[in-house]
């Protein structure tokens, strides 16, 4: 039961990810489309220029990419953990 802890504290650190990227999202400009802030992101990733994201949409965008990657990697490790 001890892992069951940590489980949750993984999956709270996603859910987390996601609702800054949110909020984020809401504090950022009207004008950029959710599409131009993820192609500023993934060009940002692909380039390794991390912390230069310029609007605050693209940083909820690498947000939401980081909460839902640790959201999915957490259930396909608990999946994978009762199935065998």
């Amino acid at each position: 039961m001890e892992n069951a802890y940590g489980g949750l504290a993984i999956i709270a650190c996603g859910s987390f990810f996601i609702l800054l990227g949110v909020f984020l999202w809401k504090k950022g400009d009207q004008q950029v489309q959710f599409w131009e802030a993820l192609l500023d992101v993934i060009g940002d990733l692909l380039t390794f220029q991390l912390p230069i994201f310029c609007t605050f949409r693209a940083w909820a965008v690498f947000s939401w990419l980081i909460g839902f990657g640790i959201l999915l990697i957490t259930i396909v490790a608990l999946v994978a953990k009762y199935i065998s």
